[in-house]
């Protein structure tokens, strides 16, 4: 699965700065999922070993100002953490806060904003598969990483194209 995201990477942005970040991205997002779902736990130690890379990294990779990325992470992670409070804990991990804090910088703002949408909707039907295939009840709590994960990739990848195609659509109709 690494191999073919990180050969569809190549594909998408070729031997470049992004495709650079988009491996180490990709190699976090995998490394998470199988984390998440086995155990559920996001490991601190690859949050922040990726996190450093990343942050050297991403402003390398393209011409978006780092204000952009500063308040990705912030804005992401802030969403979370708010969640984590007014639940006490039970609603969301602070794993998964620190995941989107690293998530965020790495897509910037408004695009975290984006992959919190398509990891929540994702969730959502995982969530609602499991239920009617008799899996998790009411209460039981399911990893949220991977979908995370799924919609930072996502968005790394389509991000461009998903806001133009929102904006021409949707805001201005």
């Amino acid at each position: 699965m690494t191999a073919a995201l990180f050969a569809s990477l190549h594909l998408r942005f070729g031997f470049s700065g992004a495709w650079a970040v988009g491996v180490l991205l990709s190699a976090l997002c995998v490394l998470i999922t199988i984390t998440d779902l086995a155990s559920r736990v996001i490991p601190n130690g690859a949050l922040l070993a990726f996190g450093i890379l990343l942050l050297a990294a991403v402003p390398f990779a393209g011409a978006r100002p780092l204000w952009l990325h500063l308040l990705g992470a912030a804005a992401g992670s802030g969403i979370l953490l708010l969640l984590a409070v007014l639940t006490s804990g039970r609603g969301m991990g602070m794993g998964d806060v620190k995941l989107l804090a690293v998530l965020g910088w790495t897509l910037g703002f408004p695009e975290v904003l984006f992959a919190l949408f398509f990891g929540s909707v994702a969730g959502l039907s995982g969530g609602l598969l499991l239920k009617a295939a008799g899996g998790k009840g009411r209460g039981q709590r399911i990893a949220f990483g991977p979908f995370l994960s799924f919609g930072a990739i996502i968005v790394y990848v389509y991000g461009k194209e998903i806001i133009d195609w929102y904006l021409s659509n949707l805001i201005h109709p």
